[in-house]
């Protein structure tokens, strides 16, 4: 018994008889004879069919590789909304007559800034480490 697929004999492709008209020369004629077009259509569908069987692994090992520049970009993102936050801590502090007035309120809020900054840089390292795991598991498991 043959493994492969059976395709098919489906004969209802409608045929096709092109209009010709004698003025046209014979490179522009690009329809086929209806015929020609009955007795290739299982071959067609063969090779479609193994044609899509063969690019599937390929289509896989892209989104794969999608998914992990997604889950990079989120990273990066997480990461410039808390740079944004912090920006309008400082301008809010900047703006503040009483922040100006005193150090110590312009330290704490610096301090503050600081330390969102750093906390939000470790958890972006901690994510960026993550990613090349997490794509080779992806990769493992569309190989596999």
């Amino acid at each position: 018994m043959s493994t492969a697929k059976q395709v098919s004999m489906d004969h209802s492709t409608p045929e096709v008889i092109p209009v010709i008209p004698h003025d046209v020369p014979h490179l522009a004629v690009t329809a086929l004879p209806a015929g020609v077009a009955q007795a290739s259509q299982p071959v067609f569908d063969w090779w479609m069919l193994h044609w899509m069987d063969a690019s599937h692994p390929l289509a896989r090992l892209q989104r794969a590789w999608m998914e992990s520049v997604l889950e990079a970009l989120e990273v990066e993102v997480d990461f410039l909304n808390v740079c944004a936050i912090s920006n309008a801590k400082v301008w809010t502090c900047l703006a503040d007559a009483r922040s100006l007035s005193g150090s110590a309120s312009l330290h704490s809020c610096y301090h503050e800034v600081a330390k969102d900054m750093a906390d939000a840089h470790l958890a972006r390292l901690g994510k960026v480490a993550e990613l090349p795991e997490d794509f080779k598991q992806r990769l493992w498991e569309e190989i596999c």
